[in-house]
This record gives structure tokens, C-alpha cells and sequence, in this order.
């Protein structure tokens, strides 16, 4: 007897590192700022002058996708949101390598 669910493929570390990440802000004028973290946060579209880094709040874990970490940062006083991304120090992963050696060209 088979269990359900049996045949799906597992994915390994390797495989989940590449997928992609769906954005989960969505910026409105029409509906007023909600956190439904991870669902959905709902954003105005525009930054204040209120948003600072101070003022901003993370929300959630930090997540990473092919080497870059991200999470996502809320302003305590309007709302507005942002996904923020670390700056990639040390990381061995193939995507920032080409990525930086992309980027040394390009300064040539």
C-alpha cells in the first residue's frame, strides 16, 4: 500500500537555494497599511519622510535565496514597507561570486 503523497519528489538544499521568492508586499493609495506577515503586507506605495532606518521594523525571519539574505522592513509610523537585502559579506555560493565578478567588470 502506498501512501499519499509518496511519488512527489523531495528537493534538496541545492534545488530550494535556486527558487525563486514571491514578493508579498503589495502597494496600495487605496487600502490603508496591514502587516499579514507571511501572507501579505500591505504597503502605500510611496516612502515619508518618516521612513528612516530607525524607524523601521523587521518583520519575520531572515530569509536567503542563492547567497542573499533578505527580510522584510516596516515603518513604524506610516507603514510603508520594503524588502530589504543584506549586504553579502563572505559567501561561498556560486550565484554572489558571478554576481561580484559581474559587478568588478563592470567597474573596469
Amino acid at each position: 500500500m502506498r501512501r499519499i503523497g509518496s511519488n512527489i519528489r523531495k528537493k534538496t538544499s541545492e534545488e530550494r537555494s535556486h527558487r525563486l521568492t514571491k514578493n508579498i508586499i503589495q502597494y496600495s493609495s487605496d487600502e490603508k497599511p496591514r502587516n499579514d506577515y507571511p501572507k501579505k503586507i500591505v504597503s502605500p506605495p510611496r516612502p515619508s519622510s518618516c521612513c528612516t532606518d530607525d524607524n523601521r521594523e523587521t518583520v519575520g525571519n531572515v530569509k536567503e535565496v542563492e547567497g542573499f539574505k533578505f527580510c522584510y522592513k516596516i515603518c513604524g509610523e506610516c507603514g510603508h514597507a520594503v524588502k530589504y537585502f543584506f549586504p553579502a559579506i563572505e559567501s561561498t555560493s556560486k550565484a554572489v561570486k558571478e554576481y561580484r565578478s559581474r559587478q568588478r567588470y563592470m567597474v573596469q
